[in-house]
This record gives structure tokens, C-alpha cells and sequence, in this order.
């Protein structure tokens, strides 16, 4: 498990995506994926107006695949509509660049150690529900929240109190 950082500011003269955490190539790419999800539920270009940074916190030997993409999603859109990210809350999944959650592999390594950081919720791939294999005492340790789409992300990973209309706007947009 790694925490993740992103912060999100006016851009300059040229907008820039900066990642850290010696990220590789795929996880790269699902940093900028971001980005077409951010202008279909927002209507704003972050390729154009802003600067984002990622920061995969105490990642000392990097990162690479997409299983974090919907950790990223939610990091970046929590630091563009100052909407806090639930800190009782684990997520993995692949995110394709039109907003479905895609299976990941290692979901039972994942969710153990998710259970033994204390963590009480986890947000998986619906495709990978049925591959967790952990004892269904392990189990009851934490409420796993299988999602197909980055709305039920975005809806179960945010502490919404006071920004509801940010997520009734995602919602509507999802509708669309």
C-alpha cells in the first residue's frame, strides 16, 4: 500500500503532469488517462488550465502498472474540487480512459494488506470479487466495495459532507 498525494494548480505557459515515486511507463500513462475522464465530468481541459503533480508517497523502489489508476483518478479530482478523500479507505483498479474499472492482478495480496494496515474499507474491480481468497474471518475485518465504473468510485472514496453538488454533477454527467 502506498499513499498518494496530488495537487492540482493554474498551469503556466506550458501545463505539465508530473509524477513521482519513479513511476513507469504504464502508470504514466494512467496519470494522464485522468485527464479525459476530468473534461467529461468537469468540461475543464487539464492539459490546458493546469499543472498536476502525483506524488506516490515513500515509494522507494517505484511503481508500475495501472492498478492504482483509480487511486490517481480520486487524487487528482479530490485536489481539483477541494473534496477531502476518505482516510478509512483502500482502492485498486485499472481505469480505462472512458471510466470503466478494470480487473487488476494480486487482489488477494491487495486486500490482506489493506486488512493488516487497519484499513475498514476497500474499493476492488467488480471483476476481481471472486478472486480474493482470504479466510471469511480475515474477511469481516473490512467491508469490500466491488465497482464497474469511476462514479461509484469517485462516490464511495469522497467524503462528500458540504460538496454534494460536485457529486450530483459527476452523477448527471454519467447519465449522459
Amino acid at each position: 500500500m502506498l499513499p498518494i498525494e496530488s495537487e492540482v494548480t493554474p498551469g503556466g505557459k506550458k501545463t505539465e503532469f508530473v509524477a513521482t515515486g519513479k513511476l513507469g511507463e504504464i502508470a504514466k500513462e494512467a496519470v494522464k488517462n485522468v485527464s479525459a475522464l476530468v473534461l467529461k465530468y468537469f468540461g475543464e481541459d487539464l492539459r490546458e488550465k493546469y499543472d498536476v503533480y502525483i506524488q506516490f508517497v515513500q515509494s522507494t523502489e517505484g511503481v508500475e502498472g495501472d492498478s492504482a489508476s483509480i487511486a490517481v483518478a480520486t487524487a487528482i479530482i479530490s485536489s481539483l474540487k477541494n473534496v477531502p478523500v476518505r482516510q478509512d479507505t483502500a482502492l485498486t483498479g485499472s481505469l480505462s480512459v472512458r471510466g470503466d474499472v478494470l480487473a487488476v492482478g494480486g487482489i488477494t495480496a491487495k486486500v490482506e494488506a489493506a486488512i493488516d494496515a487497519g484499513i475498514k474499507r476497500v474499493i476492488i474491480p467488480k471483476a476481481n470479487e471472486g478472486d480474493i481468497v482470504i479466510s471469511k474471518e480475515k474477511l469481516k475485518l473490512i467491508e469490500v466495495i466491488p465497482v464497474m465504473r469511476i462514479e461509484e468510485v469517485i462516490k464511495e472514496a469522497m467524503a462528500w459532507k458540504g460538496k454534494e453538488s460536485v457529486l450530483k454533477s459527476i452523477l448527471l454527467k454519467a447519465k449522459q
